[in-house]
């Protein structure tokens, strides 16, 4: 009874299939860790592990360790993935959790079955290459550049603020320019796709796609398409499948 009234770190919502409940007996322990099992509630299973409600703490290790929960049970079931770091008082929260969603999260099963979420980032390969192309493209910018360059700094401060602006506008529409072309290829073949924001100034792209299983090659020819078009000036980089974190909603209320 005391483990019941422990607090429950929550990984993930699946069906509950006899091959997941079986791979979570006892598994994602590592040292100093509880081991991962299931709570069960109607058709539903919510993979867990008993934990103190400050027990989790954002760290590379810890946010690895959640993920690496989810992907095995991915293994075995279509899986909605629940935010690091969200913790129920205990079992008894757990269950009334999953009995106030199921048709929510039996819907939203329902949909991802049989597909699986791909991040795909695209970098410059050098990052001054999007600036050479401004240069090249915008003679204005170019103009008044050199111009600055050969006055005085406390002269030319508002026009070297003035380049500043010039050049972050037409990289942002660069970057969205881009965007538009890489995506407009391969959307076609995904169920949903997202355009998240970009993590570095020399990314071009953050992205992730639905795909339904069996259209990854597919895909892939596409993607392989699109790299020799852009040839050393971007690299691609596809990951997957992973957690669908992007295609999820999981607005939950505890009581």
């Amino acid at each position: 009874m005391a483990d019941a009234l422990r607090g429950k770190y929550l990984f993930c919502v699946a069906r509950q299939t006899q091959p997941l409940l079986a791979s979570l007996s006892g598994s994602g322990s590592r040292e100093g860790a509880e081991p991962v099992y299931a709570i069960q509630e109607g058709d539903l299973a919510a993979v867990v592990r008993d934990a103190e409600s400050d027990a989790y703490h954002l760290t590379r290790a810890t946010a690895m360790a959640h993920q690496l929960v989810i992907q095995e049970a991915m293994r075995w079931a279509t899986v909605l993935p629940f935010s690091f770091g969200t913790v129920a008082n205990g079992e008894e929260e757990v269950r009334a959790l999953l009995a106030r969603y199921r048709n929510e999260f039996g819907d939203q099963l329902a949909y991802l079955d049989g597909k699986g979420e791909y991040g795909l980032k695209a970098l410059w390969r050098d990052k001054d290459q999007p600036f050479r192309e401004i240069l090249a493209e915008r003679p204005d910018i170019r103009r008044l550049r050199d111009a600055v360059a050969h006055r005085p700094p406390a002269e030319a401060y508002q026009d070297r603020i003035q380049v500043g602006r010039m050049v972050h506008d037409a990289l942002e529409a660069k970057r969205e320019a881009e965007t538009r072309r890489v995506m407009e290829c391969l959307d076609p073949l995904a169920v949903g796709s997202r355009v998240n924001a970009t993590l570095m100034d020399e990314m071009l792209l953050n992205a992730a796609f639905l795909l339904a299983k069996g259209s990854e090659p597919a895909f892939e020819v596409a993607l392989q398409a699109i790299d020799r078009e852009y040839g050393d000036r971007v690299r691609f980089r596809l990951v997957g499948p992973s957690p669908p974190f992007n295609f999820v909603r999981m607005p939950i209320a505890w009581r």
